[in-house]
């Protein structure tokens, strides 16, 4: 195929054989970008994915089939690799879904390969209201080294990131424990004080889990744990740019403070995400499409894809396509010990096509295919 590369906005052909980039070669086409114009990037990885259609990965019922399911839908949404995520729950739904998730890749290997980790979000947070989000309060605990040594083996070792409240007690101790087996350590749902995020920092962690998320709803003007986390530059940040999650403001003041090299989307995809409008269970999807936890204001999750974050995110911030797109590919990879993917030959043929559509006040990302390990699947039309 014939398309724009997502850096140097030059026409390339890309061709691939098998799971691998054959080709990347340039060729001659009209200089003047159109929006009918086709475009090519590495495609996406998505490090804080809670499930979809109703399916939890935190649930205790949770099925193999169900992983499959959840997993191999990404490609329909640009995502290559991802990491499943579970939120609070009790010792042994956590232990179920883990087991749940390492027997989809231990017979899958096509789950196998797009599950780069699983990401713990919890259960070891703030249980003040506010704070502790859509996270069941019974189920918020203190860190438990010998309880996460057994998670971390009924995952197979897929346990590669983590979200704790750094407030609670023996969490420095943990967090330079976990770092130290080569788990990356993200503070999140949390109402620590600015030495206590420090010395957590200090202690290894690396990343705010969707920062201005997780949070009271009213907080002192300053300090505050979100610009204590802002301002320290040995943190990345995944943010939700999904519409609901952050104002257009807090999103582009957190991007300056954070500079685009150390941004990461995630999609927080909740389990209620493709649902219909209404009461599902203990949370509910408002015809927004917001989803919160019923009869409160507390989001819990969203509902759109990496597409939908960075179309906002070039909306509101007005980040080139190829700095956009590295929140989404390179710095999520880069944070789990990867390299960054890239459209070259010999690398794995994991791509993204689309269309940009712009005009005064937005950019609009239109995916049209994703190919996952040499396998293309079409994209869902947004027009």
């Amino acid at each position: 195929m014939i398309v724009r590369h997502y850096q140097s906005e030059n026409w390339v052909r890309v061709t691939t054989e098998g799971p691998l980039i054959a080709e990347v070669g340039a060729v001659d086409g009209p200089s003047e970008v159109h929006e009918d114009d086709h475009w090519i990037a590495p495609a996406f990885w998505d490090i804080q994915l809670n499930g979809r259609w109703g399916i939890s990965f935190s649930d205790p019922t949770l099925t193999v089939d169900q992983v499959v399911k959840v997993v191999r839908a990404q490609a329909g949404m640009g995502t290559a690799r991802l990491c499943p995520t579970l939120i609070t729950a009790s010792r042994e739904s956590t232990s179920h879904g883990l087991r749940t998730i390492a027997a989809a890749c231990d017979l899958f290997p096509d789950v196998a390969k797009a599950v780069v980790g699983v990401h713990l979000e919890g259960p070891y947070i703030s249980s003040e209201d506010g704070y502790r989000g859509a996270h069941p309060i019974d189920a918020v605990r203190d860190p438990d080294w010998d309880q996460f040594q057994t998670w971390q083996g009924e995952s197979g070792g897929r346990v590669h990131l983590m979200t704790l409240a750094p407030e609670r007690p023996g969490a420095i101790e943990f967090i330079r424990q976990a770092v130290a087996e080569g788990v990356v350590i993200a503070l999140g749902h949390t109402a620590a004080d600015g030495p206590t995020l420090r010395a957590a920092v200090d202690a290894g962690a690396r990343l705010s889990t969707h920062l201005g998320n997780g949070i009271a709803a009213q907080l002192p003007r300053h300090p505050n744990p979100i610009w204590q986390q802002a301002a320290d530059d040995r943190l990345a940040a995944s943010l939700i740019a999904d519409g609901h999650h952050l104002d257009p403001d807090v999103l582009r003041v957190l991007v300056r403070a954070k500079t685009p090299g150390r941004i990461i989307l995630v999609s927080d995809a909740s389990p209620l995400a493709g649902l219909p409008p209404g009461r599902h269970g203990p949370w509910a999807v408002d015809p927004s499409g917001k989803i919160v936890v019923a009869g409160t204001p507390y989001l819990a999750g969203s509902n759109q894809g990496l597409d939908v974050g960075l179309s906002t995110l070039m909306s509101v911030t007005g980040l080139p396509l190829d700095q956009a797109l590295d929140t989404v590919t390179t710095h999520p990879a880069h944070l789990l010990g990867h390299p960054g993917p890239n459209l070259a030959v010999g690398q794995a043929a994991n791509l993204v096509r689309f269309q940009i559509a712009r005009d005064e006040d937005s950019v609009q990302i239109r995916l049209r295919a994703a190919c996952v390990d040499g396998v293309w699947t079409d994209c869902p039309s947004v027009d």
